[in-house]
């Protein structure tokens, strides 16, 4: 499976560098970190797309890995709680550079958004949308990528039929991963008399 998944990202990664290099006014290099701060979703990972990313919280230095791991454990009681945001911030930005601490493990769905489409719908931000709509008329017109296809590579990986069904969620790999950072774990229940407990009166 890692051999097919590697393949699969070469060939996204050649896509998405020819394209920013034949454009130059692409927005997504490093420093931009919009699509980062506004997740539709906690990222969803089929099973090699998380051993490779695991490999890189892995390389971590400690003092981060602590840090990523606090922010994923946050993230898993929101989830378990029902109070996802809306906009979920990826736990794996570092938010002070702009940039993702695992860019060379990162997941598929990162590294097609801003350069694929799914049935003629863009998936980017609107400061792609709109590079796109201020572009020079003579400019070469866009090839964008296949999501679709995409997602389909991805689901075979993982034995699944149908896209929609293949992947579990970054915060259910990590809680469930024996290698995983201690610090990722449910938190402990407050204490009597916290103010943070439902139960304590004020």
């Amino acid at each position: 499976m890692r051999k097919k998944l590697l393949a699969l990202y070469d060939d996204i990664d050649r896509r998405t560098h020819a394209t920013a290099e034949e454009h130059a006014w692409w927005p997504c290099r490093r420093g931009c970190d919009s699509c980062c701060h506004r997740l539709a979703e906690i990222p969803r990972l089929v099973r090699a797309e998380w051993e490779l990313l695991r490999e890189g919280l892995d390389a971590l230095a400690p003092n981060v890995r602590v840090e990523v791991d606090a922010k994923i454990a946050e993230l898993a009681a929101a989830e378990r709680e029902g109070r996802v945001p809306r906009h979920v911030v990826c736990p794996l930005l570092d938010e002070r550079e702009g940039a993702c601490r695992v860019y060379a493990h990162r997941p598929g769905a990162c590294r097609t958004y801003g350069f694929y489409v799914e049935r003629g719908i863009g998936l980017h931000c609107g400061i792609i949308t709109e590079a796109v709509a201020a572009r020079s008329p003579d400019e070469e017109p866009i090839v964008w990528g296949n999501a679709e296809g995409v997602d389909y590579a991805l689901a075979r990986l993982d034995g699944a039929a149908d896209a929609s069904a293949a992947g579990v969620s970054l915060t259910t790999w990590a809680l469930s991963s024996s290698s995983c950072s201690s610090e990722v774990k449910e938190p402990p229940p407050p204490e009597p008399g916290d103010p943070s407990s439902p139960s304590s009166e004020m």
